[in-house]
């Protein structure tokens, strides 16, 4: 099974509830996880900046293999640079249309 998560608010309680959702999905044992994705854009930038409250959960799920996926216009409408961002998110060149290729490849779409 081919997961990608979409996270486009600025609510931290939301921010948490999309980082366990996505431990949840791997810790279940009674799924076969081949590939998750977490695409983020909009006020979702805030959970994989440098400053995220939730820095050290998203560095969790890149070592356990999560692709996360920043839209490049979001940064760049933010103000901010690649380097603001955690080591590991992969910078592609609009959220929407990662989600659409995505989707296109056969993963699963999930907005917690």
């Amino acid at each position: 099974m081919r997961v990608v998560f979409h996270h486009s608010t600025d609510d931290a309680k939301l921010h948490a509830r999309t980082v366990s959702n996505i431990a949840n999905l791997l810790d279940d044992e009674t799924v076969t996880v081949d590939d998750v994705a977490l695409v983020t854009n909009s006020g979702g930038l805030v959970l994989v900046t440098e400053e995220s409250p939730e820095r050290e959960r998203v560095e969790q799920l890149l070592d356990r293999g999560v692709a996360i996926k920043q839209c490049r216009n979001t940064i760049r409408g933010a103000g901010i640079t690649e380097a603001d961002l955690v080591d590991g998110v992969e910078v592609v060149p609009s959220g929407v249309g990662e989600l659409a290729r995505l989707q296109d490849a056969g993963y699963g779409y999930i907005k917690p």
